[in-house]
């Protein structure tokens, strides 16, 4: 048995699990057997491109290349890569990851360390520099899924959730130890494989999304804990791989979320769940601020910003004005800030909402709207 296993999926993303491989490798050096502590299986998931042969011409010898003659879903996909690795620890990785140095031996530790089962995950940002921070994520529930509905259509909510979510989101951010989260990130994190095998892996009958939800919320419900490691950090280039079929994957993060809520809160949660979604996109006013907005000329350069506030004063970025789920961005200082060229330059050309937050209680200072040209 090594010492830690990873999973990565591929669809359609193998020039990005090249490099999510190439970091893995790098940082297992630091391990006592250096890379041969470390054991990579790699799903292609019947991606339909070329990534079949760049995967079998360039992949390092010693990764498994699992090949799927079907698409199978990701979740299912995963319990494969577990089931072929034998790794004391297990590493849920997604192909548009890259791991930085530091990052395997941060939460082996902490895992190591925590008195129960559990577990963990690293700071996850957006960008290779790690000044845009992805959003942390909520355990979702029919309170918490009503309320950012609702905030499509109501400016008193959408405003009162910003700064729900602001303090929520802040704290972790800002986190300087482990802290026990309500959920982690399911692009990266680390469990032991017998508690994995214990309690599984991810639900199949996911197709796609709320897999991970769904796995954090079974391990919690059974005294499990979940815990983030600031110490420990992973670049993130969120949804490459979903992002190419963009229907489909709406199609089936709706479906993976009625399963989630009729599974875990029953008829009467999913049907909590149908008739506000419902009402959220006949009522949505999703173009409209519930801020005053500064309107910023559409360029094909980063924005710059001109923030005012006390110390500590922060921005969000989303691509909605409801900041329903925003990413973080923490400048030295007030006054002239710009976006980060590195984050800038992989949005696609759209509209952009960035707020400035007071740290202590989520206000929001001010708030703009930028268009990212061609």
């Amino acid at each position: 048995m090594s010492e830690l296993s990873v999973g990565i999926v591929n669809y359609r993303s193998a020039e990005l699990l090249l490099g999510a491989v190439e970091t893995l490798l790098h940082d297992a050096t630091s391990f006592p057997n250096g890379i041969d502590d470390i054991d990579i299986a790699v799903v292609e998931n019947a991606s339909g491109d070329d990534s079949l042969a760049v995967l079998e011409s360039r992949l390092p010898r010693r990764v498994k290349l699992i090949v799927n003659t079907l698409n199978v879903g990701y979740a299912r996909a995963n319990n494969q890569a577990l089931s072929v690795t034998k790794g004391r620890l297990h590493l849920v990785l997604n192909p548009d990851c890259r791991v930085t140095r530091g990052m395997l031996g941060e939460l082996r530790s902490a895992l190591d360390g925590l008195a129960s089962p559990g577990l963990v995950g690293p700071n996850v940002s957006m960008d290779i520099d790690g000044e845009v921070l992805l959003p942390p994520n909520e355990m979702v529930d029919p309170y918490i899924d009503t309320i950012c509905h609702l905030s499509r259509s109501s400016d008193a909510i959408a405003r009162w959730n910003g700064r729900r979510r602001a303090r929520f989101a802040h704290a972790i951010w800002t986190a300087s130890a482990p802290m026990q989260v309500p959920m982690l990130s399911g692009g990266c994190f680390l469990g032991r494989r017998s508690d994995f095998i214990e309690h599984g892996l991810f639900d199949p009958g996911y197709p796609l999304y709320y897999e991970d939800t769904d796995l954090f919320r079974r391990f919690v419900s059974r005294g499990l804990g979940l815990w983030q490691v600031p110490a420990a950090r992973v670049v993130h280039f969120f949804s490459r791989s979903a992002g190419q079929r963009v229907k489909a994957s709406s199609y089936r993060h709706a479906l993976s979320a009625r399963r989630y809520f009729e599974h875990w809160f029953g008829a009467t949660g999913l049907a909590t769940h149908d008739y506000f979604r419902e009402r959220g996109e006949s009522h949505a006013r999703d173009a409209i601020s519930p801020w005053p907005l500064i309107e910023l000329a559409p360029s094909p350069e980063p924005p710059v910003l001109d923030i005012a506030g006390p110390a500590g004063t922060y921005l969000e970025i989303a691509g909605s004005p409801k900041f329903t789920l925003a990413a973080g961005m923490f400048p030295a200082n007030t006054g002239t800030y710009m976006i980060p060229r590195g984050f800038f330059d992989g949005l696609g050309p759209a509209h952009y909402w960035v707020r400035s937050v007071d740290p202590t209680t989520g206000d929001t200072l001010s708030a703009w709207r930028f268009t990212k040209s061609a």
